[in-house]
């Protein structure tokens, strides 16, 4: 099922030193994945942190389990990313959001984050070109590093727009991977309309890869 597309569009962009991979027409049957990974939510990320909000004013669901049938693309991402996986599962997101003050999404940016190396996502969502992925520049206000370090990811969710410098949106398509380095930007969903504030999801699968550390 996971199979490449004879007819990889890929264009490769240097930004700001750093390579940034956009390969539309990704899977050969991207309609079957997404009805194999989305056809029923996942289960809710982090469901036991304590304090949460998940479950209360959005949905923030995650599904992780092995199938050998993906083991050729995160080795072709791998050699792309020239990083080693971190995980070899499958592992998808579905977010959603109530009607609620609290997803203040127009003067809020979500969970700017950073990863262990290389990403990459692959979007499912079809006409949707908005909400796909914000880079950031690394964190410098003081106040957003402890709040970073100290609380957890579903207790306060959406930060405050002017403490980010949002630098790059890698925009979204059905059946496009991107590929950028999630180390070395913080980055989040760019939820900029209330389409997912609905029965929709927003889905997508992720990779992550991992950076060779300093001897």
């Amino acid at each position: 099922m996971f199979e490449l597309s004879d007819n990889l569009e890929i264009n490769t962009e240097i930004f700001q030193g750093s390579k940034i991979f956009r390969i539309d027409n990704f899977y050969k049957y991207p309609d079957d994945i997404s009805n194999y990974l989305f056809k029923e939510p996942a289960p809710l990320h982090k469901e036991y942190d304590n304090p949460t909000h998940n479950n209360v004013f959005f949905e923030d669901r995650r599904l992780r389990t092995y199938d050998v049938r993906l083991q050729p693309v995160i080795n072709f991402l791998s050699k792309l990313s020239s990083q080693k996986p971190l995980l070899y599962d499958i592992t998808t997101n579905q977010t959603r959001f109530y009607d609620d003050k609290f997803n203040d999404y127009k003067n809020c940016i979500w969970w700017p984050h950073i990863d262990e190396g290389y990403n990459g996502i692959v979007y499912f969502n079809k006409n949707d070109n908005e909400c796909g992925t914000n880079l950031y520049s690394q964190i410098t206000d003081a106040d957003e590093m402890t709040a970073y370090n100290t609380i957890t990811e579903h207790s306060a969710p959406w930060r405050q727009k002017e403490k980010y410098e949002m630098i790059k949106t890698l925009e979204p398509k059905f059946n496009r991977l991107i590929l950028f380095d999630g180390f070395k930007y913080p980055h989040g969903m760019n939820i900029v309309n209330d389409r997912y504030f609905s029965d929709e999801y927003r889905c997508n699968q992720v990779f992550f890869f991992k950076r060779r550390r300093p001897a």
